[in-house]
């Protein structure tokens, strides 16, 4: 009996994750993706596979629908008598993975029974059938060398990194020439021909809602997917706007609660507001149960942009229950939400993905020269992503992907810094026991981006935020001390109205932190003015040119500016800021420049607000 060690490869990570214009696009894809690699390790766990990634000691966690994530790499270990069996027991689990796919694909159709005419059948059904990307490499482990194992790995890796860099070229599925298949490219990512059969303006309003179609959006298979799939387990996906509200909530009287809730309800059974259900606590109870809803419709401009759609929709079918539709968002808006917009103003449009990698991963991999040292790593990791939910959880977050090293979620403004210190300290502590017993000079840390994006931003874009602001973290751009790589936190905020700000800091570097966290304070206590970060910014940008060849005395002047400026301050009580404050402001001012005190207390002020009003115009 052989052994071989093989790994597998699922995708297209792309189309899954990346491609995504709505938050139900986004939790779809990694949700579909993590499903398709269950089901993948589950097949090859049944056949007497040895996992090594995922590492999984209850089977129960494999299966279809369970809240364990799974990365879409695959590593196990098989044991078998011949390469024919080896590549039988590797077929059995891509026919596994294959049936998951089509599975939701058939679930998601079924929901539009109703139109069939809205749907080119024979381009879905080409689709859905070669979708999917799974790929495998294998390498035989040489029992009598004692790096057998070690060898194996980097062959292994080494084939499927092959693998992946070479392209089928399959037969066209369908004649080039063939006019009918001249069709629209789906708008998530323009890979495929959209599913639709007619323009946006001719599909049925039940179509137009189910998918949540913008105008001239187009969508294939796997968008129609994202949309429609999941059906049992849908309400278990928070929207953005849910999360960014959730301070606005907080601060809702129970009569407050009660109206938008009776309210919101109406919503939901027009179509035009869906439940939110998920992200329970080990009371089975969801974090968003006192408004469990969307929240959308608590922002005026969307609860406008919904009755406008609502009547253009009116205008073209007449239905009734459109009419009753509108009357119930104008309900919503004038008779429920505007007295309490009144009182505390209205939710801030803005809230946080946060984006997280482990830090020096594959030196630590490559310490391990046998399965066992192999499996204590991915334990470790395994024990780290299932604790995440629930780390996210005490933070009015939501965990959308947590595999081994890498964290994919949303959370609310206000918490943000909070839940991923958390996340960090925990991560390290879970890996330092094993970097200790394999003699790692550096034990793995947590690299933390977090994009903060407004609601209508693409949840694409917001993605490639979140990724350039975990990038940022990750310090590669630093050439001069490369001591200062990794182990960091990276804060960019993305406003509508401005251009982009980002802060970065390591989370060794206490003082800076402490700083940041005092910053943040003062805001909430209203101890320096709001204005003060721009009054900053102008100083630097009116100084620029003065003294250039002479920083001492530049220095001075801007140092004599500030003070200056800070001394003539008003709080919004109209009160001095305090002494000490001015000090403490002058100090990091000569420690980092002012052009980066400004940035570091734009974003702080941000992290401090909970309502729009807090932060004024963008």
């Amino acid at each position: 009996m052989n052994q071989y060690l093989v790994m597998l490869s699922i995708g297209p990570v792309q189309s899954m994750i990346a491609a995504a214009r709505r938050s139900r696009d986004l939790w779809s894809g990694s949700w579909l993706l993590s499903e398709l690699a269950k089901s993948c390790a589950k097949s090859l766990k049944e056949q007497d596979a040895t996992l090594i990634f995922p590492y999984v000691e209850n089977p129960s966690l494999l299966d279809m629908n369970s809240e364990f994530s799974v990365g879409n790499k695959l590593q196990v270990i098989i044991e078998a008598n011949s390469t024919d069996e080896l590549i039988r027991i590797i077929n059995q689990a891509k026919k596994a993975t294959q049936a998951r796919f089509l599975y939701e694909a058939d679930a998601a159709i079924k929901q539009l029974d109703h139109a069939t005419d809205d749907i080119r059948q024979e381009v879905w059904d080409t689709q859905k059938t070669n979708y999917l990307e799974i790929q495998a490499a294998w390498a035989k482990i040489d029992t009598s060398d004692h790096d057998g194992y070690k060898q194996a790995i980097q062959k292994a890796s080494g084939a499927l990194a092959a693998r992946k860099a070479t392209r089928d070229f399959v037969p066209a599925a369908t004649d080039p020439y063939d006019m009918t298949r001249m069709l629209p490219k789906s708008s998530l990512d323009g890979a495929y021909e959209t599913i639709l059969n007619k323009p946006h303006n001719k599909l049925k309003t039940k179509t137009r809602t189910k998918l949540s179609l913008s105008d001239s959006e187009q969508l294939d298979c796997l968008g129609t997917i994202k949309r429609l799939g999941f059906a049992d387990t849908v309400e278990q996906f928070t929207p953005f706007t849910r999360v960014t509200a959730h301070a606005w909530i907080d601060r809702l009287t129970d009569d407050e609660l009660r109206d938008i809730n009776t309210a919101y309800a109406k919503l939901v059974k027009h179509g035009v507001a869906t439940n939110v259900k998920g992200n329970k606590g080990d009371d089975n109870q969801s974090i968003y149960h006192k408004l469990p809803f969307d929240a959308q419709m608590l922002y005026p401009s969307r609860i406008d942009a919904e009755i406008l759609q609502i009547e253009r929709a009116i205008d073209i079918e007449g239905d009734p229950d459109l009419l009753q539709a509108r009357e119930a968002l104008k309900d919503l808006r004038d008779s429920t939400l505007k007295n309490v917009w009144q009182r505390i103003g209205q939710p801030y449009s803005y809230g946080v993905m946060l984006l997280a990698d482990g830090d020096r991963m594959g030196e630590l991999l490559d310490k391990a020269t046998s399965l066992d040292e192999h499996q204590k790593i991915t334990k470790a990791l395994s024990d780290f992503a299932e604790s995440v939910a629930d780390t996210m959880r005490i933070y009015n977050g939501h965990c959308i992907y947590a595999g081994g090293d890498d964290v994919l979620g949303f959370i609310p403004l206000d918490q943000a810094y909070d839940c991923s210190k958390r996340l960090s300290d925990d991560f390290t502590n879970r890996l330092l026991d094993v970097s200790t017993s394999l003699g790692v000079d550096k034990s793995p840390t947590l690299s933390v981006g977090l994009a903060v994006c407004h609601i209508m931003t693409p949840m694409s874009v917001i993605r490639d935020l979140a990724n350039q602001a975990e990038k940022h973290a990750k310090g590669d751009h630093i050439k001069d001390d490369i001591s200062k790589r990794r182990n960091a936190l990276s804060l960019l905020l993305s406003v509508r109205s401005g251009t982009d700000i980002q802060v970065r800091y390591q989370w060794d570097d206490r003082p800076s932190l402490q700083t940041f966290q005092q910053w943040i304070k003062m805001y909430v206590d209203k101890a320096i003015p709001s204005r003060v970060a721009y009054d900053i910014r102008d100083i630097h940008l009116r100084t620029d040119l003065i003294a250039r060849h002479e920083p001492k005395l530049r220095q001075g002047i801007r140092s004599a500016e500030l003070k200056r400026m800070l001394e003539q301050a008003r709080t919004a009580t109209g009160e001095t800021i305090a002494l000490e404050t001015i000090e403490q402001l002058q100090e990091r001012g000569t420690e980092i420049a002012l052009e980066k005190l400004a940035d570091e207390l734009i974003v702080a002020r941000w992290f401090a607000a909970k309502t729009q009003q807090e932060l004024g115009k963008e």
